[in-house]
């Protein structure tokens, strides 16, 4: 469907190739790249399947069929189905249009499909990043991104420059704990 609003749909807009990279990491206010976006959600679902079943498979099916078949577990089953319906249809009714052009208070904004997909994907993998072995590549990213925000604001982050001390930072949960423990 072409949309009717002129002002944000202009064939000057649709020709503009930063537009058109742009336009690649949202879902859209009309959800236009959805499908795009359960196509990647279904690629990290995959490869959660592959990573877990590859994973001592010797081992055989922990939840078997006949346990999956039980009257206890599909009325636990349907029981979250109905409330994951029932929380999404409530977001989807009751939350502010923060996807939509035309809603611009609370300096909120659309979220882009890598943060979610990345956030979505994470979370599969529960990495805690107190401990190395616990979160081997999150806390390498972790690390990185350290790097690259002591480097940003001027910090040494070279090891072998002895004329500074070297920087370093980590992810924290959010401000309040970032500003405590900037003050540590």
């Amino acid at each position: 469907m072409t949309a009717k609003n002129t002002a944000y749909n202009t064939k000057t807009t649709y020709e503009d190739e930063s537009h058109q990279i742009i336009s690649s990491y949202f879902i859209g206010p009309q959800a236009e790249n959805l499908p795009y976006f359960k196509k990647n959600i279904n690629i990290i679902l995959d490869e959660l399947e592959s990573a877990r079943k590859s994973y001592y498979p010797e081992d055989g099916n922990f939840i078997d069929e006949q346990t999956q078949n039980t009257p206890a577990f599909r009325n636990s089953m349907d029981k979250l189905q109905n409330a994951v319906q029932k929380a999404s249809n409530i977001l989807g009714k009751s939350s502010i249009p923060f996807w939509s052009p035309r809603y611009e208070a609370h300096m909120c904004t659309d979220l882009t499909m890598p943060a979610m997909l990345g956030y979505f994907m994470t979370m599969l993998y529960n990495p805690n990043n107190v401990a190395f072995e616990a979160s081997p590549l999150s806390t390498l990213a972790e690390i990185e991104v350290g790097e690259q925000l002591c480097d940003l604001f001027g910090y040494n982050i070279k090891e072998d420059n002895t004329e500074a001390p070297t920087s370093w930072g980590h992810v924290t949960c959010d401000g309040t704990v970032a500003n405590l423990e900037s003050m540590w």
